[in-house]
């Protein structure tokens, strides 16, 4: 019997012909806007790069410190170890944090760079 037109049943040739191959080979073209290397807006609006929100991640920083010290004290109070001692590890990164953000706000004052 034959399932289908030009294969005897049984031979390899009905269940293992050969699939034509559905991939085309493409050309190379330019790469869309939104995906050329760069920074993100300056393409199409002609904008320059945005600087630094040094300001906002101060301010972040510094809730860090106060909240997870705070928070971090009254789990140690309450005999809570584990969560202490992880809002104090998160707190204290949050201080070298607020460093690094002073230390390069500095650095960007002494530029003469505009405020954040």
């Amino acid at each position: 019997m034959r399932w289908f037109i030009g294969a005897n049943e049984g031979t390899p040739q009905d269940v293992t012909r050969q699939v034509p191959s559905q991939r085309t080979e493409r050309t190379p073209r330019q790469q869309p806007w939104w995906r050329s290397p760069g920074t993100w807006g300056d393409r199409r609006t002609g904008a320059p790069p945005a600087a630094s929100a040094l300001g906002l991640r101060r301010a972040l920083a510094l809730f860090g410190v106060v909240f997870c010290g705070v928070v971090g004290g009254l789990f140690a109070v309450a005999d809570h170890t584990a969560p202490a001692v992880a809002l104090m590890v998160i707190g204290a990164t949050a201080l070298i944090d607020l460093i690094v953000i002073h230390r390069r706000m500095v650095t960007q004052r002494r530029s003469g760079s505009p405020r954040p």
